[in-house]
Parts: C-alpha cells; sequence; structure tokens
C-alpha cells in the first residue's frame, strides 16, 4: 500500500475492522482525521452539534449493535475534548463500547503553553484527566506505531467488560506519512473469543441450584452484552426458574411471560422485590448490585438467609458486595449454556418448583390490583405511571421494534415497573445516569438501526441538556421522537428533599418575579430546530400524539403537561445516610 497519511492510515485500519460511522465535532486539532473520514474512507461521518452529544450517540449505536462495529467518536482539542468528560464517564460506567479519537497541537510546541495545551504540569497530559473513566487513554507518540495502537486501543474497548477508549492523536503526527504494507491482518487484533466458565465452577453452581427450595436468577446488561437472549430463556423455561432484573436488565427475557417477575429495587415491582426478600439461592448474571437495584442493599438477606451464585465478566465485581457461594468469571452466553447442559445431565425438571411459581404468581395478582390506579390514572395534568404504561402499550402493539430510551430523574420511580418490556430494546442509563443522555443516545441507535423508529422518554430538565440533537436529526433527516415529561421542576429532587428537609431548594423552574412555575416553550425550540410539536394535556391525547408521531417519520417532541404534586412510586423506601457518624445499619434501622 506504500506511504500514507498517519490519519489516512488510521481511518483505513479502523475501515479494515468495520467501522461503520463516526460522529464528529470539527476543531483545529482534528482537521487531517476529519479530512481522511470524509474523502478516504467509507465510514458515514456525523457532524454533531455538541461534544457530549457525539459520545452519547455512540453510545446508542453500540448499544444497538453490542457485538458489531466499534463507533467512533473524534473530537478536536482542548476545551473540545473536555467537553465529553460526563458523557465518557457515563459510557464508562454504563460498559458502552465506543473509540475516541482525539486531537492534540503539534508535538513540535509541547510544554511551550501553546493554544489549549495540557501543559502545566507536563506537554500534553489531557489524557490523564479521563484515565479514571476510560478502559485505557494514551497519547500517540510517533506516527510509525500509530495503527497497532489504534488496534490494541480497539481490542480493549470490546474485550472483557466493554468500555471507551481514548486515543489522542497529534497534529502534526495525524499529517505525517507512514509506511503501510498491507492491513489484511487487523481483524486479528481485535477479534479474541470471550472467556468461559470454569467446570468445576459450574458443577458446584448446578449443585447449589438442585438442592433450593426458592430459587431466583437476577440479571443485568450482561445478558444484553454477551447477547445471551436465547441461553437465558432456556436456562428459565427448562428449569421453571423466576426471573428478577434490574432496570439496565429489562428486555433480557419478555415481561409478559409468567416466569419474569419484572425489575426489582426502589421502584421494582411488588412481587419481584418479595421474591428478592424470600428466596434461598440467587443466581445472578452479568449483574453488580448497585444501590437502586437492590434497595440499599436491603432486599437480598445474603448469606444468612440466601446464598449467591454470581456470574460476570468482571472478576472486580465478584464479591463486591455479597460474598457468593460460587463465584464465575465467564461471558453470560457461555456460563449459562454450560450450566444449562449440566443441570440436564443431572435430570433437573421444570416440576421441581411448581409450588414456588405458585405463591410468586399469588404475589404478582396482589401487586398488580395494587397499582391498577396508577396505570390508567384520568388525572391531568398527567402522572407517570400513566405515561409510561400508555407509551409501552402504544408500541407494544402497534411498533414493537422501536428502541426506547429512558432518562434519568422521576422516571426512574415508574419506568422500571410500568414500561413493560417485550424485546431487547429497551436502553437505560442506570448507573451513571446522565441527565440528557437519552435523545443522543435514541439517534445513535437510529443512525445503527435506520428502518426502526427511536423513541425517548425524558423529562423537561433532562431534555434542555441535549435538545440540540434535534437540530442534528433534522440536518440528517433521521427522525427522533421524544417524549417530554413537562412538570416544570426537577421532581424527583423535590420529592426527596422534601421528605428530608421538609422544604425545597432549587428544584422548580419559575419566574422570579412572580413565583409561577415557568418553561420554556419546547414545541416552538422543536420547529425552531426543524422538528414537529405535539402537546399533551389530557391522558387521552397521549396515544394519539405518540402515533401520530410514529407515523409522521420525522423528528417530533410530544410535550406531554405532567403533575409535580403527585408522588413517586416507591416499591422499597431506603435509607440514604446523611450522618457520618450513624452506622449504616443504625440508619437502616431508624428509617
Amino acid at each position: 500500500m506504500g506511504k500514507m497519511r498517519c490519519a489516512t492510515a488510521m481511518i483505513k485500519a479502523l475501515e479494515e475492522i468495520g467501522a461503520e460511522v463516526a460522529f464528529v465535532y470539527n476543531g483545529h486539532g482534528n482537521w487531517a482525521l476529519l479530512d481522511a473520514i470524509k474523502y478516504e474512507s467509507h465510514i458515514q461521518g456525523i457532524a454533531c452539534r455538541a461534544e457530549d452529544q457525539a459520545i452519547h450517540m455512540a453510545d446508542g449505536y453500540y448499544r444497538s449493535k453490542r457485538q458489531g462495529p466499534l463507533p467512533i467518536v473524534c473530537t478536536s482539542v482542548g476545551p473540545g475534548n473536555m467537553n465529553i468528560a460526563p458523557a465518557l464517564a457515563n459510557a464508562f460506567f454504563e460498559s458502552s463500547a465506543l473509540l475516541v479519537l482525539a486531537g492534540a497541537g503539534a508535538t513540535h510546541w509541547y510544554d511551550r503553553g501553546g493554544i489549549e495545551e495540557f501543559y502545566r504540569y507536563g506537554p500534553e497530559e489531557w489524557t490523564q484527566t479521563v484515565k479514571t473513566y476510560t478502559k485505557k487513554a494514551l497519547l500517540i507518540s510517533r506516527p510509525d506505531t500509530a495503527v497497532e495502537m489504534l488496534l490494541r486501543a480497539c481490542k480493549t474497548a470490546v474485550t472483557g467488560r466493554p468500555g471507551p477508549v481514548v486515543l489522542q492523536v497529534p497534529f502534526d503526527i495525524q499529517h505525517s506519512n507512514v509506511e503501510l504494507n498491507g492491513l489484511s491482518n487487523a481483524k486479528q487484533w481485535v477479534k479474541i473469543h470471550p472467556p468461559g466458565p470454569d467446570a468445576a465452577a459450574i458443577r458446584e453452581a448446578a449443585r447449589w441450584i438442585s438442592k433450593s427450595e426458592r430459587p431466583l436468577v437476577f440479571v443485568s446488561s450482561g445478558i444484553h452484552h454477551a447477547e445471551a437472549y436465547k441461553e437465558l430463556a432456556t436456562f428459565l423455561e427448562t428449569f421453571g426458574l423466576p426471573l428478577c432484573t434490574t432496570t439496565m436488565g429489562k428486555g433480557a427475557y419478555p415481561e409478559d411471560r409468567p416466569l419474569s417477575l419484572g425489575p426489582i429495587g426502589r421502584s421494582g415491582t411488588g412481587h419481584g422485590n418479595r421474591a428478592a426478600g424470600e428466596c434461598d439461592l440467587l443466581i445472578a448474571v452479568g449483574t453488580h448490585f448497585s444501590d437502586i437495584d437492590t434497595g440499599g442493599w436491603t432486599l437480598f438477606n445474603i448469606p444468612a438467609k440466601a446464598r449467591l451464585i454470581h456470574i460476570d465478566i468482571d472478576p472486580a465485581e465478584i464479591a463486591r458486595v455479597y460474598p457468593p457461594e460460587v463465584g464465575i468469571v465467564s461471558d453470560a452466553k457461555l456460563a449459562l449454556a454450560h450450566l444449562i447442559e449440566e443441570l440436564k445431565s443431572v435430570g433437573l425438571g421444570a416440576e421441581r418448583w411448581a409450588g414456588w411459581r405458585a405463591e410468586l404468581n399469588r404475589w404478582r395478582e396482589e401487586w398488580e390490583q395494587s397499582v391498577v390506579t396508577l396505570r390508567h390514572s384520568e388525572q391531568s395534568p398527567l402522572n407517570y405511571a400513566r405515561v409510561c404504561h400508555e407509551v409501552s402499550r402504544v408500541l407494544n402493539e402497534s411498533y414493537p421494534e422501536t428502541s426506547v430510551f429512558v432518562d434519568t430523574g422521576h422516571l426512574l420511580s415508574f419506568a422500571p415497573p410500568f414500561y413493560r418490556v417485550i424485546k431487547p430494546t429497551f436502553h437505560h442509563c442506570g448507573f451513571f445516569h446522565r441527565m440528557g443522555w437519552s435523545l443522543p443516545a435514541a439517534f445513535g441507535t437510529r443512525v445503527a438501526r435506520p428502518g426502526y423508529p427511536v423513541v425517548a422518554l425524558i423529562g423537561d430538565g433532562s431534555f434542555l441538556f441535549s435538545c440540540t440533537t434535534l437540530a442534528t436529526a433534522c440536518e440528517y433527516d433521521i427522525p427522533v421522537i421524544a417524549v417530554v415529561m413537562n412538570n416544570r421542576c426537577l421532581q424527583i429532587e423535590r420529592e426527596l428533599m422534601n421528605k428530608l428537609y421538609g422544604r425545597v431548594s432549587f428544584c422548580d423552574f419559575a419566574k422570579q418575579s412572580t413565583r409561577e412555575p415557568w418553561n420554556s416553550d419546547l414545541i416552538a425550540m422543536a420547529r425552531a430546530m426543524g422538528a414537529e410539536g405535539k402537546k399533551v394535556k389530557t391522558p387521552a391525547e397521549l396515544a394519539p400524539a405518540v402515533r401520530e408521531a410514529l407515523k409522521s417519520e420525522v423528528s417530533c417532541v410530544v410535550d406531554v403537561d405532567i403533575d409535580a404534586s403527585s408522588p413517586g412510586y416507591r416499591s422499597v423506601w431506603y435509607p440514604y445516610p446523611n450522618n457520618f457518624w450513624v452506622a449504616r445499619e443504625e440508619v437502616a434501622k431508624n428509617f
């Protein structure tokens, strides 16, 4: 292939390993990389309106592919690179794989304090600022090793627990010629088989399952990363094992099937949380037991009452919170496949736990009856439960392949139990919870799955973080739909501050002169950016508005009036320690 620009060689290497799209923002530090993407590759380049949105778009793209091509982000230098920090941390803690190619000034000027150089403690040290929230971050120092460093970075992003990797490429290195004698072996650098389980551990896990009386399977995003949907369904249905999930795990198994108990945790289903407290064996796959998913670590009584089998591809997550009887470091798909075969070999069948399942079904009926009025509330302005229930009903009935992205905020109280998921197209920012993530992430998924709609469920506070995504969506004719819960406040903060202090501060959007609730005109904003807008003030207007938006095939904001005084749903209240001197056990006892 001879000599070529280093930037060109890097982009061609990405093309060779399957890269399809780059979400970019132009700045003087990344010109050669952008030039190579646009004129010397078949990679689709999408110019974003903000660098952090580019990261969220890549995040959404990755979630729709998982085992597919790695999404690329290309940012500039100095503040352009710094703009990605919170979004990059979000991708890291949500385990989303992507590659950032970040620009840098020329090495000739290092340590002189040139424009936008991170120079105070050493020559160009920007990558030091992102090391704690990336899988790897490094500065390319030689043009002749840049392609190898790039391929190793891609390998790092997709192997083991996935996550973002950053490569910073100095301006002069981007433009320097390098020898490139072919890229025929590029895929060999990144195609690495996932780790399988230890045979002895599988046998031990099967032994614990065989003797349990009330087993419960608990899964999260590890199932999605491994695309272990078939294996999970076989595992559950062959042996009649009930399942609960984190919010991130929703969609791993259809929630309309009898073995699904739905999500558990702070806003889980009542029967799911009850099962968590009553099980005698928990089989946890691809989950790390966060406070929200475990009710502040109050749901599971491990190891006093229940024993734990913990399967995860990241060894650091095993025994972080609970001591397991069996800890298995493995890809979820491979571990479940081996466990299925081992349990079959000992003759275990679904009839083993028929009584346990009957008890769970009674609890399910009780909980469903307790939330009927929330699901079907006719109040105006609307409440979140009715919105989540209604949108899921419309999409499941008429648009089942729609990808849905649930943002943070008060939605955390309602989407887990009231948005029923039947396909693995539900996405949530379940750990880092960055506001505004859902709209650009939905756009990224629409790029990856152009034939299927995307919907972001998002609060008005979060919408204002990333609403300019609509401008990008309209510019590229890639439609996205935002269903905005408009309550003119940060409702979850308002509710919980009131509970703790009996008063609130800086939660409400209001005209300071009159103290009247106020917000920007979201419909006018949408139309100014080229999108359509629909106002919803009553429950009867919601389903038609969502259907109309989906049929229109253009970007649209459905602005839903929400009652800011309606209480959040909680399946379990748990304490948040607010006194350093009080032991956590004492806090829990007195809550």
